[in-house]
């Protein structure tokens, strides 16, 4: 007889497009932090392309890995291995077995159900880089998503793509268990007619012109992410954040809160450098700092303060 949840748990994913802005490295701590504070988490390792979560946590011998889910159809929960840390436990990934591009529909669902199953206070899940159906309707599963990116504008432009597309993707989703796919899709081809010019135009139309159900004007004003930069070398970067905020907000419409940022740490990337594997790896107290701050902002809904900024 399968075990009842003792508790719903909240889902955060982290994402952005392109690889390389440090996914793994943010969520590795982020899950850290909330273990420390006494909460049960559970970390998933989704970058099938590029699996490495693991590293982060000691565990050089790969036991079972998310790929026995999609091919050997084991329960997520047969999968779960211990860390180094009492409320930390981990679903590892296996970048040579599965391709993200190779799972089926049904095996997506599945996948996705079966996430919200398990038994924690929050659910942890590092995503891949790129534009992928797959990798981008796992972002949409959380409560919380996260969009991590470094002060480049070709990563910022990427970042950018990955957060209009999964936008589109959960408004099609909308459109379409609303019965509204349709609708919509004929306003937005004769969008002059509403005076309509862009897509915000189009999802306030909806909201507020159309006899809609309530549900789905609630659910298009509650997409929202959470912004945070990584790898800033020099204070004048910090407000990067705002100005990739106020492009969401501007061009989609979407509410998009600045969580915060991680300087660049020379000695992280020298260890990286070392060996395939970080044996004991601490971060500074200046990145605990950094960390902590865009953990609580993510939990509280709250942005960076001024005087952090000042401070910085």
């Amino acid at each position: 007889m399968k075990n009842v949840k003792s508790k719903v748990a909240e889902i955060w994913t982290v994402g952005g497009g392109k690889g390389g802005t440090g996914k793994t490295f943010l969520t590795s701590q982020l899950a850290k932090y909330l273990a420390l504070k006494k909460k049960q988490v559970i970390l998933i390792d989704s970058d099938f392309g590029g699996a490495n979560l693991r590293y982060f946590f000691n565990i050089k011998k790969q036991g079972k890995s998310i790929k026995d889910f999609f091919t050997n159809k084991e329960p997520l929960e047969n999968l779960l291995s211990h860390t180094d840390m009492r409320n930390l436990k981990i679903i590892t990934g296996d970048y040579n077995a599965i391709s993200i591009n190779s799972i089926k529909y049904s095996q997506k669902m599945k996948f996705l159900r079966h996430i919200k199953e398990l038994d924690a206070d929050y659910i942890l899940i590092d995503l891949g880089g790129g534009l992928n159906f797959n990798t981008i309707d796992v972002f949409l599963l959380a409560d919380k998503m996260i969009v991590i990116t470094v002060p480049e504008i070709t990563a910022i432009d990427n970042l950018f793509q990955f957060v209009k597309n999964a936008y589109f993707r959960k408004l099609n989703f909308l459109f379409k268990n609303y019965k509204l796919k349709d609708t919509a899709k004929d306003i937005w081809e004769h969008r002059k007619n509403y005076g309509i010019e862009n897509i915000i135009d189009l999802t306030d139309y909806i909201k507020t012109k159309l006899d809609v159900d309530s549900s789905i004007s609630r659910e298009i004003s509650e997409f929202s992410i959470f912004i945070v930069l990584n790898k800033l070398k020099n204070p004048n970067e910090i407000n990067q954040g705002f100005s990739i905020k106020s492009l969401c907000i501007k061009y989609l419409g979407i509410p998009s809160i600045y969580a915060g940022y991680i300087g660049f740490d020379e000695n992280f990337r020298k260890n990286l450098s070392l060996s395939d594997y970080i044996p004991k790896f601490n971060v500074s107290t200046r990145i605990q700092k950094e960390i902590l701050e865009i953990a609580e902002n993510i939990i509280n809904k709250e942005q960076i303060t001024i005087s952090t900024i000042k401070n910085a």
